[in-house]
């Protein structure tokens, strides 16, 4: 699945809080199987959170933000699922 920088553009850009977190695909009980690549990996969350940027954890919607030298989305991804997963 490739997106074009428009509908990059267009998922960076939803207000969180103009949407409804039930409205959202909820990601809370993902896991990443590790014998996949990256790119399966990275294919799978996108089929299933539809928007990288904003989606919902149990309930609450998030909305993922980067700088231009940050850390890379898979890097945020994996800490957040790590931190999910220990409860933390």
């Amino acid at each position: 699945m490739r997106l074009s920088a428009q509908e990059l553009e267009q998922m960076k850009s939803v207000d969180i809080g103009a949407v409804a977190p039930e409205s959202l695909p909820d990601v809370s009980g993902m896991t990443f199987d590790n014998a996949l690549s990256r790119k399966e990996r990275i294919t799978r969350f996108l089929q299933i959170a539809k928007n990288p940027y904003c989606f919902c954890v149990g309930g609450i919607g998030v909305k993922m933000e980067f700088t231009e030298n940050g850390p890379s989305l898979q890097d945020i991804l994996t800490d957040f699922l790590i931190r999910q997963k220990s409860g933390l």
